[in-house]
């Protein structure tokens, strides 16, 4: 494994697992909720879930530098949102997680974003260190 691996498969992993965590978390919520409208936020955080678990272990995309977490997560929050907006709206008992829960999102994708940027500084940066330090 290179060290632009590694990399790339941190920052796969952090998006994966705070989308996958997150779904999963709020999956009991289905349960408890009283209209349809109401339980489709927390269904469709499952499928985000699922999806980014099944995206990072298929293949190599754990490897890749893509914006697939970035785009799980920013499904996610419009997903949030709408729900903060539309769906819920009017509901003052149904909408105290969703502020923490659009500021963990809102975090996640800037963490995302500045990772994606970086990695290939990083990686750089690490492949002239490891150039300098072998003998010729």
């Amino acid at each position: 494994m290179t060290v632009r691996d590694a990399l790339n498969r941190g920052y796969n992993l952090v998006g994966t697992a705070i989308i996958a965590i997150s779904g999963l978390a709020f999956f009991p919520e289905f349960f408890a909720e009283d209209e349809p409208a109401h339980k489709f936020d927390e269904g469709v955080l499952l499928l985000l879930a699922i999806g980014s678990i099944v995206w990072y272990l298929v293949g190599k995309n754990r490897f890749s530098r893509t914006i697939i977490p970035m785009l799980f997560t920013a499904a996610a929050l419009v997903m949030k949102l709408l729900t903060l907006f539309l769906l819920e709206k009017g509901d003052a008992a149904d909408l105290g997680d969703e502020f923490s829960t659009i500021i963990v999102y809102v975090i996640t994708l800037a963490f995302l974003i500045w990772q994606y940027v970086s990695i290939k500084r990083m990686a750089q940066a690490a492949k002239i260190e490891t150039a300098e330090a072998l003998p010729v």
